[in-house]
């Protein structure tokens, strides 16, 4: 049990910016750390639509840009570098191995700063056809359901040699575990809100097809990958609930 909470605390304290009083370490906790992954999401996504709310009533008139901000805010911005360095991997379209180099790279390239311009051009567009106080009860959702894809991926394909998480061993209980937190969060969003458990459909759909470009691309997975899969498919999902919720 306490090796679970050490687990909980760093995936809290590693994938967010919400303060975590207590940050363990554990090495032989990380892939622990990975299944908590969706339980992180949905507290991220209590934040964002708790936050969105009070937006839409305070400050309507920024409504749309803290929409999109807000979730790169809650995560201290981690998915968005990992989507930047992704890109500009994927967009060189050079061979693998300075492809991989490109990823190590800590400086932003030419294609990370397009890609991420045209990402937020994206999501803004469809936050901006959000009214204030329109239902935004699949915010709840959409980082759950994003987040059980990275820790799929990241616990059942093959790593990246340089990726942190190629040492790290994952146990078929442990996917087991993520599945089972996506399917109850996919039942319970089915039941709750009705025809916008479409919007988690497409962000699904999304996030397979970004982290299946990234992986074959890349010969494999790594916390970057996940994070560009999670980036795409969180801005699908934003443009598919505009579609359900828009300002006509």
């Amino acid at each position: 049990m306490k090796r679970i909470l050490v687990a909980l605390c760093m995936s809290f304290s590693t994938f967010t910016a919400i303060p975590c009083p207590y940050r363990p370490f554990d090495e032989e906790a990380r892939p622990l750390a990975v299944v908590c992954l969706p339980i992180v999401g949905a507290v991220v996504g209590l934040f964002w639509y708790v936050l969105a709310l009070l937006a839409g009533r305070w400050l309507p008139a920024i409504h749309a840009a803290l929409l999109v901000a807000l979730p790169w805010l809650l995560t201290g911005f981690i998915h968005l570098d990992g989507f930047m360095d992704t890109a500009d991997a994927l967009l060189s379209w050079r061979p693998l191995g300075q492809r991989l180099k490109i990823l190590k790279d800590p400086h932003a390239g030419a294609f990370s700063i397009i890609a991420l311009a045209v990402v937020a051009l994206i999501s803004y567009d469809a936050a901006s056809g959000i009214a204030p106080g329109s239902d935004l009860r699949a915010l709840l959702f959409i980082p759950v359901i994003s987040r059980c894809g990275s820790a799929l991926c990241v616990l059942a394909l093959e790593p990246i040699g340089h990726s942190e998480y190629a040492q790290a061993e994952s146990s078929t209980a442990q996917r087991l575990a993520v599945a089972a937190m996506g399917l109850i969060a996919a039942l319970f969003c089915g039941l709750w809100l009705g025809e916008q458990v479409a919007v988690l459909l497409v962000e699904a759909l999304i996030y397979g097809a970004a982290m299946l470009w990234g992986y074959r691309t890349l010969g494999g997975v790594s916390g970057d990958v996940a994070g560009f899969a999670l980036t795409i498919a969180e801005c699908a999902a934003l443009v598919s609930l505009a579609g359900r919720t828009t300002l006509f």
